[in-house]
Formats: C-alpha cells, sequence, structure tokens
C-alpha cells in the first residue's frame, strides 16, 4: 500500500480523551488561576461599581442638565411608560389570554314577553318593552353582575377584564330579544358563568316587573370555539404598539448621555413602583471562580486537541499501519518513566488505558518484536537486515543494542546505521543489504520526513519489512 503525499489522520475520539486526562496536571493548574483570575476580576469591577454607586448625587445631577436634555429625558420617562402600561395589559388582561383563532364563547337569548296591549278602541298606553330590554342589557354589561359572578365563582380577573369578556346588545330586527355573549379562557368555567347568570337574571326579573308586567324567557344556550378576527387584530395591535415604542425608546436612549440614562434608571424603578436596588457589598463570587475554573479547563482541552489534531510528529504506534501501510512489528513503551509530581496518577490512567492488555517488561517487548522480525526474515528467506530510521540517532541505544543481541540468537545478522535521508552512507548500506527495519519514536520522528524515508527506500526498490515505535 503506497502512502499519500499529504498525510490524512483519523482523529480517535478515545485517543484524545486520554490525552486531556494525561493532562490533569496543565487542567488543575490552569483551572486554579483562572478561577483566581475571574474571581479577583469581578471582585475590583464590583468594588468600583459600588463605590461609584455611594458617590452619585441624583438630585444634583438632575439639576445639571440642561433644558433640552430634562425634556429627552422626560420623553423616554413618558415612552417607558407607555410600554409598562400596554405590557401589563397584554400580561395581565384576561381577553388577552384567550386564543384568538380558538375562542371558547357562551351564548344566551332571551325573549322579553311584555303584557304591553294594544287596543285602537281605548287610550294607547305607553308600550314599555323596549325599555325593560334596554334595561337588562345595561345590566349584563354593568359592573354589577361581573361582581356577582366574580365573587360567586372566585374568578381571579377585576370588573374591568370581566367587562371585556362579556357583550349584551338587542338586535334592531328583533327589539324584544337579548343576546348574551360570554367568554373566558379557562376550561369548565363557562358552565359555571352560565349558571350564575341566569339565575342572576331571574333575580333581575323580579325587580324589573316594577317597571312593567313581562315574562323573561331562556330561548337558546350554547356554546362554541370561534375565530375572532378582531381579538386576533386587537392583540397584533398591542405587541405593535410594545415593539414600536420599544424602538422609539432604544432611539432615545442612544443620544443619551451617561447622566441622563442613570436618572432614567431610577425614573423607570418608580415607574414599576420600587426603589433602585442600591449595589450590595462586593464580596468574591464562587460562580465566577467555577465560571473561571472552566473556561481554564476548556483551554487545556482545546490546547490538547489542537496539539493532536495537527501535529506535525508521530502520535501513535498505530499511525504506522493505519497512514502508511507498513507493517508494526511492535511498540516499546519505557515502564519506568520519567518521576513527576504525584506520577502515581499518571500510572493509574494509563493502568485504566491499558486495562485488557497483559503488561510486558522491556526483555518481554524486545523478545516479542525479535520473534515478529525473525519470523518475518523466515518467511522470505532473509538472514540479513539493515536498522535505520528517520530519527535514529536519537533513539534508546541500550534498546536498540539488546534488539540486536537478541536477533542474534534468532541467526539474524543486523546492521544498522543514522537516517537515510541525511546520512548518505546509511542508505547505501540499506540499500545493499535490501531488507530494512525502520525504527520510528512516537514525539519525535515526524509524518514528514517518514514519509520521505519509505519514498526513498522504495525507489531504490529496498524490502522494507516493517517498523518499530518507541
Amino acid at each position: 500500500m503506497e502512502t499519500q503525499e499529504r498525510v490524512e489522520r483519523e482523529i480517535s475520539l478515545v485517543d484524545l480523551m486520554w490525552n486531556i486526562l494525561l493532562s490533569w496536571r496543565r487542567l488543575i493548574c490552569l483551572g486554579i488561576i483562572f478561577a483566581v483570575l475571574v474571581g479577583v476580576m469581578r471582585y475590583f469591577l464590583d468594588v468600583r461599581a459600588y463605590n461609584a454607586s455611594k458617590n452619585i448625587d441624583y438630585e444634583e445631577m438632575e439639576d445639571s442638565l440642561e433644558k433640552e436634555e430634562l425634556e429627552k429625558l422626560s420623553n423616554a420617562i413618558t415612552l417607558q411608560g407607555r410600554i409598562n402600561n400596554f405590557e401589563d395589559y397584554l400580561k395581565s388582561s384576561a381577553i388577552m389570554q384567550i386564543d384568538p383563532y380558538a375562542k371558547p364563547v357562551l351564548e344566551l337569548q332571551y325573549y322579553i314577553q311584555s303584557d304591553y296591549i294594544i287596543n285602537f278602541t281605548r287610550d294607547n298606553e305607553r308600550d314599555y318593552t323596549s325599555e325593560i330590554v334596554s334595561m337588562y342589557c345595561n345590566y349584563l354589561n354593568s359592573g354589577e353582575l361581573a361582581e356577582a359572578v366574580i365573587n360567586e365563582l372566585s374568578l381571579p380577573i377585576t370588573k374591568e377584564d370581566f367587562g371585556e369578556l362579556v357583550s349584551a346588545a338587542m338586535r334592531s330586527t328583533d327589539s324584544s330579544s337579548i343576546y348574551l355573549s360570554i367568554s373566558y379562557a379557562e376550561e369548565g368555567k363557562l358552565d359555571k358563568i352560565s349558571d350564575v347568570v341566569q339565575n342572576l337574571m331571574e333575580k333581575k326579573s323580579s325587580e324589573f316587573q316594577e317597571i312593567g308586567t313581562h315574562k323573561l324567557q331562556l330561548v337558546d344556550e350554547s356554546q362554541s370555539v370561534k375565530v375572532d378576527a378582531n381579538l386576533a387584530e386587537r392583540k397584533n395591535t398591542v405587541s405593535n404598539n410594545i415593539m414600536t415604542l420599544k424602538t422609539q425608546l432604544g432611539t432615545l436612549k442612544a443620544t443619551m448621555s451617561e447622566e441622563q440614562k442613570q436618572l432614567f434608571d431610577i425614573k423607570a424603578y418608580e415607574l414599576w413602583g420600587t426603589e433602585l436596588e442600591e449595589l450590595e457589598e462586593p464580596v468574591f463570587r464562587i460562580k465566577y471562580m467555577i465560571l473561571g475554573a472552566a473556561f481554564g479547563i476548556f483551554l487545556v482541552c482545546a490546547w490538547v486537541a489542537c496539539k493532536l489534531i495537527f501535529a506535525s510528529k508521530l502520535q501513535f504506534a498505530k499511525e504506522i499501519r493505519n497512514i502508511y501501510g507498513v507493517r508494526l512489528f511492535g511498540e516499546a513503551e519505557d515502564l519506568e518513566p520519567k518521576k513527576k509530581f504525584l506520577s502515581g496518577i499518571d500510572r493509574w490512567i494509563l493502568n485504566l488505558r491499558n486495562r485488557g492488555k497483559k503488561a510486558q517488561t522491556v526483555t518481554q517487548q524486545i523478545k516479542s518484536i525479535s520473534m515478529n522480525i525473525a519470523l518475518s526474515c523466515r518467511q522470505q528467506g532473509v538472514d540479513s537486515i539493515y536498522i535505520t530510521g528517520s530519527e535514529y540517532n536519537k533513539a534508546d541505544k541500550v534498546f536498540l543494542d539488546n534488539l540486536k543481541k537478541e536477533l542474534s540468537t534468532q541467526k539474524i545478522r543486523t546492521k544498522d546505521g543514522g537516517s537515510v535521508l541525511n546520512e548518505p552512507e546509511s542508505l547505501q548500506a540499506g540499500v545493499e543489504t535490501g531488507h530494512i527495519v525502520l525504527v520510528e519514536q512516537k514525539q519525535i520522528s515526524t509524518y514528514k520526513n517518514i514519509y520521505m524515508e519509505l519514498e526513498l527506500l522504495r525507489e531504490y526498490q529496498s524490502d522494507i519489512l516493517g517498523v518499530i515505535v518507541l
């Protein structure tokens, strides 16, 4: 399998995770550093803001403003007040909580049958039917009915809100009938409202008999869900008014000075019925220290990821097969790495990463690698090999000497030399031997040099048996 001039590597998320865990010292150090930095920075900003707020004389500040500046401030306060009114209405009004495209409606139709009789042979009395119908309509639209219904059912709305939900009128074509329409958002309430309204109408009927004897008859009762285009337009109008006013206020505030903005904040709080909150005395805030620590940890993770993604040097032994398509004879790991602070944690993480794999001593690793090389040589009838690598001069001499001794016991003659890229004598010796074993080193051998080394040996038709990774 031929290598590509442009090295394309697949990054394993598992490998990335282990690299991050092995960088635990950086994670802790940078997390602590940024926790302290962000916490201290936030503390000093709070101290500065706190001291500044203590030294502000708002009355003196307002007196120092010019007439035009005061007018601009007054206009901004007016706009904010109108915004508050619209927002309160949109949020609290009962009619605004109803979906205009699925409006629940209760409809009641009453008929008024009066005792008035026209007698052309006698003097006619005044027809009082229309007056009675008008009085019933006025009652249905009045606050008296609204208050009675609200108290009876404990509705969480005001009389004004209920008035927006009720519509009662008589039609020009039928002066003896009353058409009542009531809407309410909460499911199941319309039945109860209907019962209360009917009881109230019966009581009112006995009172209105003094005006003229009559009978009050409920001729129709129905509930339905309707689309109310007028309500939809009304809600859109309120929302558009809020957006327009906020745009005007934002444009106006953009031209205001810092003093005007501070005074505006005070007046705005007064509009909401509250006082401007005094800043608390500055303290170190744990949440900012946690945010700082998280940012420091994120930086380390990003640094490890970028280092792995954009690495120019060999990161993993398995890349010899995956990238270059060359046989891997084995990987030699130092079982006694350099001692560091709390190196036991490193060993614990490495044991977790290598769980399921049997640990080998350096001697066992050498025997395993030499056996792989010997078997490959016997399959091809080879008894002499040349050992080199792109950074061969930096390889562990003790390991190489022990490897050559072990190969000699396998009756494999060995020669070795420096990099074939930089030392012509080594290239000549390797080509003459004809069978090459490469030794590459993680974090030392570069992907580019490995590629160039392989291409150079293949140009001279040398047999590359495989690679050992240290």
